[in-house]
């Protein structure tokens, strides 16, 4: 026997039949729907489109700031710089490593440009001019404090010009407020042209003195430093900047009782500086390394 549907029954389908096809009309009609995820702060797109593509996310990167850069970092960029002044000063490269790395675990902040930790008498870390100057700070504190031994080799210099020149150029990167050329000229006034023998023998090409005796340096490195480094202190760093006002300290003669400049020594310096007046090139410490001659 056939089982006749009730009307009521027939209704009902037809009825759920048409809501559920409204229902699928109106969310289908929504192309740009957004869903959030429960973190609140990404947004998923959807889309009826299977092959719709979209554009990769990207993330941005963010160059750490000079000065937020640590310890390690300049570290290992002045690599060469660090081995130059060890070899300079006479210290082993592994050492100063060493020594540096445990006053860093022993300090909390750092200075760009003290990479030796240096303070001042108030025990903040001091600020040197660039990183290069701080270095060489720190390894002269390493001489006064002897706190580490040094192996002291005395090398007197035999080789030519071009690199005490370069020396004096890439010394006088670090220490600014120089003239090079002016220092370039005296160097050759004292030296005879960086030529004179007894004066490169003991390393000195400035003509400094002690006791009454021409001061000598363990290389020609460390003697060409302590010339660029003492007209950076005692002569420009304290407003001497002419060569007569250099003079008058560096070689001062006494007419009816007055200090002044050897003119004869101005001349000398003024005649030598013409060489080099038209000299552009930037000494790096890459440039140092390949004209090195010890």
């Amino acid at each position: 026997m056939k089982t006749r549907v009730s009307s009521p029954k027939i209704f009902n389908v037809v009825l759920c039949v048409i809501i559920l096809l409204t229902f699928v009309l109106i969310i289908g009609s929504k192309t740009d729907a957004e869903v959030l995820t429960d973190q609140g702060s990404e947004v998923i797109p959807l889309s009826r489109e299977i092959n719709l593509k979209y554009k990769n996310l990207t993330i941005p990167i963010v160059l750490l700031d000079e000065d937020k850069r640590d310890f390690d970092f300049y570290l290992k960029k002045y690599d060469r710089e660090i081995k130059f002044f060890s070899k300079l000063f006479d210290y082993n490269y592994k050492d100063i490593l060493n020594d540096l790395k445990e006053r860093q675990e022993e300090n909390e902040s750092f200075e760009v440009t003290n990479i030796g930790y240096l303070k001042n008498k108030d025990k903040s870390l001091k600020k040197f001019p660039n990183f290069e100057y701080g270095l060489i700070e720190y390894f002269y504190e390493l001489n006064n404090s002897k706190s580490k031994l040094r192996k002291v080799k005395y090398v007197p210099y035999e080789g030519g010009s071009e690199y005490i020149e370069s020396l004096i150029l890439y010394y006088s990167s670090i220490y600014e407020n120089v003239d090079p050329v002016v220092l370039l000229g005296i160097g050759a006034a004292e030296s005879g042209n960086y030529k004179v023998k007894y004066m490169l023998n003991r390393n000195n090409v400035y003509g400094g003195m002690k006791n009454k005796k021409l001061i000598k340096h363990n290389n020609i490195e460390q003697g060409v430093l302590s010339f660029v480094r003492l007209m950076s202190r005692n002569y420009y760093g304290k407003g001497l900047e002419t060569l007569e006002e250099i003079g008058r300290v560096y070689c001062p003669v006494y007419i009816k009782g007055v200090k002044r400049a050897s003119s004869h020594w101005v001349n000398l310096v003024t005649n030598r500086s013409e060489k080099y007046k038209t000299h552009t090139n930037t000494i790096t410490i890459e440039d140092i390394y390949n004209i090195e001659e010890i």
